[in-house]
């Protein structure tokens, strides 16, 4: 039953296809109601053209017919827009020559038509892309992802710098008169604002957290810039642009305090702290006793040697002398943590509304979204107790030092490493100032077996120590010179390993007495190394302090570039060089020269004079604003 009414269906289906074959075809005999303006793919009704046109329903050409008798009907004014593909007539075959048949093909559609490019011939025939005119900028702050201050504000300094750019300019175009080779310095209007923005661009993106002070003192450079270096700096800005390279920054210029070398150091007493105010800022004034240093020792042997570690706050156990079953130094498995330091990005003026967040310098994560971005074998730790430092060096007061010279001021600066017993000097550089001839360069070997060197920092390598030549007392403690097997390279310079912190400090006393200023950055932590009490101090991070007030302070690598527009620290990223104690002694040295500048200027307002080459003070002289100040000025 099934079978019969499935065999129904399908006869009635066939017929009606039939039936609908042939009542289409019949349409073939009607003309189109379109004509020749038809478009319809495969109309159904009659056109004139379909007596001489032979459709192609499948897209091979037979084999018999050659190539040429194929044509496409693209379209175009005197044709069809209906595009259909024809075999040639008869006709046309007779006066067109034979060809050689050549195999199947596939009929193509015909190419997609594109908007032609804009292009001028070159002199070699090559078609170049019209060069498309540059967006004309007005002088309002380009806008940033992350700005560095409120949009008002960068556009009061923005508009003050193109005052001075067009200040220069316009003297410039007044002493050439347009003509010239010097006309080619000459900016235009649109120059002049584009030079503007790129250059405050620059400072925001390039120096967020120092934008304001940055800024201003680019602002101040050419506030006080004359014509003849306006044109030297854009004579150098047209080299550089069209040159083979950048050109190489010129060296610092040496900062003139109008005082001379003797006169400077006699200045910089008027600048050091007594040791009764440091010690409110972490300086250690006095020896601890051996009673204190007792009592230290028994604390650490009842605490098991367990330890805090300095980077990622885990307990953890080290063992002095190595653990005997695996040779271990500390327990706990390894260390995640930042090494760089979490700091607040500052809100611009005004701003009391946006939160503020805290972000690691070393991965730009924000605070608590990671337990760290780097890996360390092993967990380190650090002690600030006086007596737990001193019972593994005690420390000495600077002992009186007749040969030193009266005039010599020292700026220093130490690096320390991470070993069984906390942190330890690993190196100490010193340089005379103001001159910033070095002293004093040498590897220091700790007491106890090195965790971790901290050569992100220090600078320091392990095979640095294993490689370098011991110094015995009395050897020249300079570093070897090493020649390069590049004749173009200067030759190496090679540290010697001095053996103890003793024997490093006892070098460091050969330079300095009790009346010696001694200049550091942070200067606390490098005496804390060298277990040194010395009661003349001049501290960068003192003398510049932060605007919120301590503990938080000034990094030495920020004080250079937003006080003397000087980058120190730059490290390569793909290597892991750290810093450099001889660069970080002389930046220290320089910032304090600067401070001497700042503060002899306002001393000789206040009507200090220079007499007989000595200084001195005026009758009614007052006491120093800076605090701790050795009483009052005579």
């Amino acid at each position: 039953m099934f079978a019969i009414i499935a065999i129904t269906i399908a006869i009635v289906t066939l017929v009606t296809l039939v039936i609908m074959a042939s009542s289409l075809g019949m349409l073939k005999s009607l003309p189109c109601p379109a004509g020749k303006s038809c478009t319809a793919f495969q109309c159904l009704f009659k056109h004139e053209d379909d007596a001489q046109a032979k459709p192609i329903h499948d897209n091979t050409i037979p084999a018999d017919t050659g190539a040429s008798e194929v044509s496409l009907a693209t379209s175009t004014n005197q044709e069809s827009p209906r595009k259909r593909l024809k075999v040639a007539s008869q006709a046309e075959k007779a006066a067109t020559p034979e060809k050689t048949p050549k195999p199947q093909v596939q009929a193509s559609p015909p190419p997609l038509k594109h908007k032609a490019l804009d292009t001028q011939k070159t002199k070699d025939s090559k078609p170049a892309i019209a060069a498309v005119p540059k967006k004309t900028e007005t002088l309002n702050a380009r806008h940033l992802g992350k700005a560095p201050a409120k949009h008002d504000m960068r556009n009061k300094l923005l508009k003050l710098l193109h005052e001075n750019y067009a200040r220069l300019n316009t003297e410039l175009k007044k002493e050439t008169k347009g003509q010239g080779p010097e006309a080619a310095l000459i900016l235009s209007d649109q120059e002049l604002i584009v030079k503007a923005l790129d250059e405050e661009e620059h400072y925001a993106v390039k120096k967020l957290t120092i934008y304001n002070n940055a800024f201003k003192n680019r602002i101040m450079h050419y506030k006080k810039m004359k014509l003849a270096q306006w044109k030297e700096e854009r004579l150098a800005s047209i080299k550089k642009e069209y040159g083979t390279g950048e050109e190489p920054k010129p060296p610092p210029k040496p900062i003139e305090t109008g005082l001379t070398p003797e006169q400077e150091v006699d200045f910089l007493h008027r600048l050091s702290i007594d040791l009764v105010t440091l010690q409110h800022f972490g300086y250690i004034a006095t020896v601890p006793t051996d009673g204190d240093i007792e009592k230290a020792k028994k604390a650490v042997e009842a605490s098991g040697n367990f330890e805090v570690c300095d980077r990622c706050a885990r307990r953890f156990a080290v063992f002095p002398g190595r653990r005997e079953e695996d040779g271990a130094l500390a327990s706990n498995g390894p260390c995640v943590h930042h090494p760089g330091k979490a700091y607040y990005l500052d809100r611009t003026p005004g701003d009391r509304v946006t939160e503020r967040t805290r972000t690691y310098r070393c991965c730009h994560q924000s605070f608590g979204d990671t337990n760290g971005c780097t890996t360390s074998d092993n967990h380190v730790f650090k002690s600030t107790d006086p007596a737990r430092l001193a019972s593994v060096v005690n420390f000495v007061e600077t002992p009186p030092n007749p040969n030193v010279p009266k005039d010599r001021a020292v700026s220093f600066d130490c690096e320390m490493g991470y070993t069984v017993y906390g942190m330890e000097l690993i190196r100490i550089t010193a340089v005379s100032w103001p001159a910033g001839e070095e002293l004093l360069d040498v590897l220091v070997l700790p007491v106890g077996e090195y965790i971790d060197l901290n050569t992100r920092y220090s600078g320091v390598r392990p095979e640095d120590l294993a490689e370098a030549e011991r110094w015995k007392p009395g050897d020249d403690h300079r570093p070897t010179m090493v020649p390069s097997t590049d004749p173009d390279s200067p030759p190496r310079r090679k540290l010697k390993l001095v053996s103890s912190p003793q024997a490093a400090r006892d070098l460091f006393f050969s330079l300095i007495s009790p009346d010696t200023p001694v200049i550091a950055h942070g200067a606390e932590n490098d005496l804390t190394a060298l277990r040194v009490v010395h009661p003349t101090v001049v501290d960068t991070v003192l003398l510049y302090p932060h605007k919120r007030g301590l503990p938080i302070r000034n990094s030495l690598k920020y004080l250079m570039e937003a006080m003397l527009d000087r980058k120190i620290q730059v490290d390569d990223p793909d290597k892991m060089q750290g810093h450099d104690s001889a660069e970080d002694a002389r930046a220290a040295g320089d910032l304090v020269k600067l401070k001497v500048k700042t503060e002899w200027e306002d001393r000789k307002r206040r009507g200090w004079t220079i007499v007989d080459g000595v200084i001195q003070p005026p009758s009614d002289s007052e006491a120093w604003s800076i605090p701790g100040k050795k009483g009052k000025a005579n």
